[in-house]
């Protein structure tokens, strides 16, 4: 499941920007935004630190990315198994 959440420090408490990654990763620059935009240079794999303070940093206020596409998907299989499992034998119940 894929995680969206405000990357703020242990610190200094400054929310550094926002960062989106699978759910139980460590928190690196490929999934990190910048509030000035991506952070430009840096390796991927590179370990996030507060913007202000360089000080060590943690996933605040964190919750599910839901993408429409993704919702269309879940409501078209639900409707799937539904149809799946009404019996369509001809027989009133």
């Amino acid at each position: 499941m894929m995680v969206k959440g405000e990357v703020k420090c242990l610190h200094c408490g400054y929310v550094s920007g926002t960062w989106v990654g699978a759910s139980g990763s460590p928190l690196t620059m490929a999934g990190f935004t910048a509030p000035g935009g991506p952070a430009q240079g840096a390796d991927a794999n590179a370990g996030i630190h507060c913007l202000r303070c360089e000080g060590p940093v943690f996933l605040y206020d964190s919750g599910p990315v839901l993408s429409s596409e993704r919702l269309r998907r879940i409501r078209r299989l639900r409707a799937q198994l539904a149809a799946y499992e009404t019996p369509d034998d001809g027989f009133a119940a």
